[in-house]
C-alpha cells in the first residue's frame, strides 16, 4: 500500500514536472534572452533590441513558407505604417540552424544570406538551438513571436499554420499598442 502511494506521488511529480516544462514560457512572461547571427557577421541580441517591439518568426530550415501568409499579412500591415513607427519594430527571421556542423555551416551561412536576398530583411541563425530551446519552440516547425518594447512577450504561436485572420487581426492589434508604448518611453 505504501508503495503504491509513493508510486502514485512519484507519478504525480513526474507528471506535474513535464506539464511545467511543456507550458514553458507564458504570454506575460519576461521574454528569454537569445543571441542570433546571419553567419560570421555580428550577433543579434534580444537584449540589444530593448525598447523596440521585436517580431519574430523562427524556423526549421525546411518550414520557411509554412509562416508565409502571416509573414506577408504583417509585411503588408509594416509598410502601411510611417516612419517613426517602422523604426520602433524590429523584424526578426530566425532559422534553426542547430543541425549544422562545422562542415556544413558555411553551407548554412551561405543558404541564411540567399534567404535574407529573397526576403528583404536580414535571416539569422540559431546556431547552437538555445533560442529555440530557451522559448520552447518545435524542432522543425514554424513559429511566431511578440515581444514588446519592455522585454515581455505578448504573444506566441507554436505553429504558424494554426493561425488565421483572427490571429492576423490580434496580432496587429498587438503590435500596435506596443509600438504606441515603445513611442511613449
Amino acid at each position: 500500500m505504501i508503495w503504491l502511494r509513493t508510486m502514485g506521488l512519484g507519478l504525480v511529480a513526474a507528471l506535474w514536472a513535464g506539464l511545467a516544462l511543456a507550458g514553458g514560457l507564458a504570454v506575460g512572461q519576461a521574454a528569454p534572452d537569445f543571441k542570433v547571427s546571419p553567419g560570421e557577421e555580428q550577433a543579434l541580441t534580444l537584449a540589444g533590441l530593448r525598447g523596440k517591439v521585436v517580431v519574430v518568426f523562427y524556423e526549421g530550415k525546411d518550414q520557411v513558407e509554412r509562416g508565409r501568409a502571416l509573414k506577408e499579412d504583417l509585411n503588408r500591415f509594416f509598410d502601411e505604417q510611417p516612419p517613426e513607427i517602422q523604426k520602433s519594430v524590429a523584424r526578426v527571421a530566425v532559422v534553426d540552424c542547430s543541425p549544422a556542423n562545422w562542415f556544413t555551416k558555411g553551407f548554412w551561412a551561405d543558404g541564411l544570406k540567399e534567404a535574407s536576398q529573397k526576403e528583404g530583411l536580414t535571416v539569422y541563425g540559431d546556431w547552437d538551438g538555445s533560442m529555440r530551446q530557451a522559448y520552447g519552440l518545435p524542432e522543425d516547425g514554424s513559429s511566431f513571436l511578440l515581444v514588446g518594447p519592455k522585454g515581455k512577450l505578448l504573444y506566441l504561436a507554436l505553429d504558424t499554420r494554426k493561425l488565421g485572420p483572427a490571429q492576423y487581426s490580434k496580432i496587429r492589434d498587438l503590435i500596435t499598442q506596443a509600438t504606441t508604448e515603445a513611442m511613449a518611453r
